[in-house]
Order: C-alpha cells, then sequence, then structure tokens
C-alpha cells in the first residue's frame, strides 16, 4: 500500500473542535484534557486526512472508565494495542460508518488496523502529565514553531510516502528516527 499524504488543510482545526465538543459531552471536563496532535495540528505541512487526538486524564482507572464512553461514538478500541503501550488507551474511527468492524479488538482478534480502511479519527488516551502526553505536545509544538524542524519532518514523511508498505503501521515505524531526532531537539531546546 503507498500513504497519501494531503496538503495541510485547515479545515483538521475545525474537524478536531468539533469531535472534541462530541468527546467533551460524553466524557465530561472534570479531570480530562483533550489535545489535537499529530501532523494535521501543524500548519503547512502535508499528513494523513487522520485527525490525531490526545485525551488526557488524572487517574489511571479513567484510562479503563472512559472506553465505552468513546464507544458509544463510533470508535472502535484497540486493546490489543496495550500489549506494547499498557499506558495507553488506542481507538480509530472510521471515515466511512458502513463497514462493519468490531467495537473491540482484543488481545487475540486478528489485527485489522493496518490502514486498509479509511480512518477519520485516531485517539490516544493517557495519563496528563505521563511522558507520552509530555512528548507528544513538546514534539507538535516543537514543530509548530521550528520551520527547520517542520520541514526535515515533512520531507521524511513525503520520501517514505513514495514506498510500498505491508501496512500503515510500517509506515509509522519508518518515521521513529526521525521523530527521535526531532523529539531530542526539542528536548535541548526547552531546558
Amino acid at each position: 500500500m503507498k500513504v497519501k499524504l494531503e496538503k495541510y488543510n485547515p479545515k483538521w482545526q475545525f474537524i478536531f473542535e468539533i469531535e472534541k465538543e462530541k468527546l467533551l459531552n460524553v466524557l465530561g471536563s472534570n479531570g480530562i484534557e483533550i489535545e489535537h496532535i499529530g501532523s494535521t495540528s501543524i500548519h503547512d505541512i502535508c499528513s494523513k486526512p487522520v485527525i490525531d487526538i490526545m485525551i488526557g486524564v488524572e487517574k489511571d482507572e479513567q484510562l479503563d472508565s472512559n472506553i465505552n464512553k468513546i464507544l458509544t461514538l463510533g470508535y472502535t478500541y484497540v486493546q490489543k494495542y496495550e500489549i506494547y503501550l499498557p499506558f495507553r488507551r488506542y481507538f480509530f474511527k472510521l471515515e466511512d460508518s458502513d463497514i462493519q468492524i468490531p467495537k473491540i479488538i482484543g488481545f487475540h482478534d486478528p489485527d485489522i488496523d493496518k490502514g486498509n480502511h479509511n480512518d477519520r479519527f485516531h485517539i490516544h488516551m493517557v495519563k496528563i502529565n505521563s511522558d507520552f502526553w509530555i512528548d507528544q505536545l513538546l514534539f507538535r509544538n516543537y514543530l509548530r514553531n521550528n520551520n527547520n524542524a517542520k520541514k526535515e519532518y515533512e520531507n521524511v514523511k513525503k520520501s517514505l510516502a513514495k514506498r510500498e508498505w505491508d501496512n500503515i503501521n510500517e509506515y509509522a515505524e519508518a518515521k521513529s528516527d526521525c521523530i527521535s531526532k526531532l523529539l531530542e531537539e526539542a528536548r535541548i531546546q526547552r531546558i
């Protein structure tokens, strides 16, 4: 499969704000923070047109107690990814609501989240001020405020998008060296 990148679209921020309101309506705002992350949150950078949302919770028990609330909005919960990131709850929502997939992909279910369908939203739910939370915001803000870093990341994405991939996870993994490098730059400049 090829990864299809699109030119930055200012509507992505508006789409995020609408989804954020829906999430706040089912989750409540007490102890919840919701951030727009990923490339669609960074002006003038190409991206897959998937809105990445990070939900921050104050307490560990909120990670599991909010799962069913999020499912009511048409998301699929991918429990099996907790094998690799046990501190994160991951969800996706498809653009086409007519595609039938399970509401929960358990630890032993086949992996159907390979990018072979059109995702519209990804949710990463973690504790506020966890390493994941801090790194995601640091990376986003660094790219927002550093044109050289933004251009470097975009060039890597464009180069990788020209290749064939078995699934979207391979593409994401291929970006990890660049992301790690830029995140380290962001940490140094933050000091």
